[in-house]
């Protein structure tokens, strides 16, 4: 704990020199975030993080120029974004933003998340996900980038925008995790749940990784969630026509197959809702139906038990 006492004074130093030349990218290198053990008063580091947070307020308030700085810590236990918010002082936005957390529920166990003392929203530059497009198009469109702190945390780059908060459209953008359901409610039926079954051509027991849905040929299929589509692939033997959607910065995937036909292309970004193909009877089928997955870190997971039915 010595070691760590002498080095934060350093680190702050650093840190403050680097801060009164805003014009420059900052470079960091996340390894050198003084490492918060646990979120409590005992612990030296977080009472010092609280602290810092704590006069950052009260700097804004008098319209002075508050100190950015990071801290890191792993995640233990089932604390989600919003019990980390409340815990650290600063907006669930704030930590959102710079984590690439695209969930209040997302699952943060054993997660490394970064602790920046100021509150205001990180804009990544180069953002592959949908919430992140569009938090940078619409900071572009009200002229909030190129005026603010940028910096580049393990290469990556980002705008700080300090003091800012998501506007109504953004937090109902982020706030909504609910899954939508693949077709239209009346236009479909549950015609095989997830779990051992006996395979309708080799009268084999296995495992479905998902439900399909009965439906009428060309019916609709909405996306459940926003995201990127990661793979449209024709003819697949098992699958017929098949697309497969990532979602969370790819820590879950949805897939929809036997379609007949495709309405989007590979890399395409794609909204909750949106109309990304429609139900066929192509590939390994004994009728019109939607075969439906969803997978978290690649595992099965049984839609019926996320989906509204």
């Amino acid at each position: 704990m010595n070691k760590r006492l002498i080095f934060l004074p350093l680190f702050f130093f650093v840190c403050h020199i680097l801060l009164a030349n805003p014009s420059k990218i900052i470079h960091l290198d996340s390894s050198r975030f003084p490492e918060i053990e646990e979120l409590k008063s005992t612990d030296i580091l977080f009472k010092e993080f609280c602290f810092i947070v704590e006069d950052n307020y009260k700097l804004i308030a008098a319209d002075k120029e508050p100190q950015l700085l990071f801290f890191k810590y792993i995640v233990k236990d089932d604390l989600n974004l919003l019990g980390l918010s409340a815990r650290c002082n600063i907006p669930y936005e704030t930590i959102a933003t710079l984590n690439s957390i695209f969930s209040t529920t997302e699952n943060l166990e054993n997660k490394v998340v970064f602790l920046p003392t100021v509150p205001g929203i990180f804009i990544k530059k180069d953002g592959k996900t949908t919430f992140e497009v569009l938090l940078y198009q619409n900071a572009k469109e009200n002229n909030l980038t190129n005026k603010n702190l940028c910096y580049k945390i393990n290469g990556v780059s980002f705008e700080f925008l300090q003091n800012q908060r998501l506007s109504s459209t953004e937090r109902a953008y982020f706030l909504d995790s609910a899954l939508g359901l693949p077709l239209a409610k009346g236009d479909f039926w549950v015609s095989s749940e997830f779990g051992k079954r006996k395979n309708p051509f080799s009268g084999e027991w296995k495992n479905h990784n998902g439900i399909d849905f009965a439906a009428n040929e060309g019916t609709p299929v909405y996306a459940v969630k926003d995201g990127k589509v990661a793979l449209c692939k024709k003819n697949d033997n098992i699958f017929g026509n098949y697309i497969i959607l990532e979602h969370d910065d790819g820590s879950m995937t949805s897939v929809y197959a036997h379609l007949s036909k495709m309405n989007v292309h590979q890399s395409k970004i794609v909204k909750k809702g949106e109309i990304i193909g429609f139900v066929g009877q192509s590939g390994m089928v004994t009728g019109a139906h939607l075969h439906f997955e969803i997978r978290k870190g690649g595992i099965p997971m049984d839609p019926q038990k996320k989906l509204k039915l």
